[in-house]
């Protein structure tokens, strides 16, 4: 395993602004704050947890010594989209491109992931993330010397750590977990070495780390329409996620090898640093738009995976669906709580 260390967060620390704990004045085209994972710091940050241990995936235990951030390697700054023509007369076309389109990927994609790397462990997720809510528990309790909100703060805490505990899932068949009908049905496989953590930093956003022997290969960012109220996706590239990662992404489109018919189209952006940057439109089956940020070399090995490519008579846009869960279950307003016997 590649010796790295992050300092990541849980979506519940000011670390997680990205341009807090990325590389500073490396780049403009950093993604929206809430959008990113920032939730508030407060008791009413919409998590109600009280979950018990989790059967498909178990607790972290043991210490894990600190170990170094591996810094970026340093990056051009982004050049600026310049207009290229195609045609001539009533045939020409014109559109902004960009001239160094993977430096601009990259500077999307580092600030995306911040201080995260490639190759860290499941363990090593989880003990930074346990050390983020630490922190940010230290910093709410500063703020304040009232009894009741010190208490508050004492079982958001609580409730926080107990989520990630709730929140890893190690992928196999006799764990019976139930992410089999999910967004993320087509992004591991069961009996391989491979596992997730996942959180929930708000309302409209759920983030999905995955492992393949150990190493993290794979973020993928759920976002709810709520995120960009009444903004169509097409839309969403446009104004977010272009100004993101930059303006000439690639236009991708699978087929079924078979009948040549249409599965899925996406835009994918190459970074620099050797990741890929896909967006997807998935409200129309999982109700979400989809960002996922992978290690190419890595892919290179596993193998291209791709969310849900059709419509099954199991799914629906509620978000129960979308997140799926062997021990979790949401309610109407989206907290989550213990599935009801029905769903055991």
């Amino acid at each position: 395993m590649r010796s790295t260390q992050v300092a990541l967060a849980l979506g519940l620390s000011t670390c997680v602004a990205l341009s807090a704990c990325g590389p500073k004045n490396e780049t403009s085209n950093t993604p929206d704050t809430h959008l990113a994972g920032v939730s508030p710091s407060s008791d009413e940050s919409g998590m109600d947890l009280d979950l018990g241990d989790d059967e498909d995936g178990g607790e972290f235990s043991g210490e894990i010594e600190d170990f170094e951030i591996e810094p970026w390697p340093k990056l051009a700054k982004p050049s600026k989209p310049v207009k290229k023509c195609k045609g001539k007369g009533k045939n020409k076309e014109c559109a902004m491109a960009d001239p160094k389109p993977k430096v601009s990927a990259a500077h999307g994609t580092r600030s995306m992931m911040g201080n995260y790397r490639w190759g860290m462990s499941p363990a090593q997720v989880f003990k930074l993330m346990s050390d983020d809510i630490d922190e940010e528990y230290e910093g709410m309790q500063k703020k304040t010397t009232d009894p009741t909100q010190q208490d508050r703060n004492r079982r958001w805490r609580a409730e926080a750590l107990q989520s990630l505990k709730a929140n890893h899932v190690k992928f196999t068949k006799s764990g019976k977990h139930r992410w089999g009908v999910s967004l993320i049905q087509f992004e591991y496989e069961d009996d391989a070495q491979e596992e997730m953590l996942w959180v929930k930093n708000n309302t409209t956003l759920r983030k999905f780390y995955f492992f393949k022997d150990d190493e993290l290969w794979k973020i993928l960012y759920a976002y709810a329409p709520e995120a960009w109220p009444n903004t169509p996706y097409p839309d969403v590239v446009d104004k977010k996620f272009k100004k993101w990662f930059g303006v000439s992404p690639t236009n991708k489109l699978k087929v079924d090898p078979k009948t040549q018919k249409p599965l899925i189209a996406y835009y994918q952006w190459e970074s620099l640093d050797s990741s890929y940057v896909r967006s997807f439109d998935m409200t129309a089956v999982n109700g979400v738009i989809v960002l996922a940020v992978v290690d190419k070399n890595a892919e290179d090995r596993i193998g291209e995976r791709l969310p849900n490519i059709g419509r099954d008579e199991s799914f629906s846009s509620d978000v129960t669906d979308v997140l799926g869960g062997s021990d979790v279950c949401y309610d109407d307003a989206g907290e989550i709580g213990e599935c009801p016997e029905a769903h055991e």
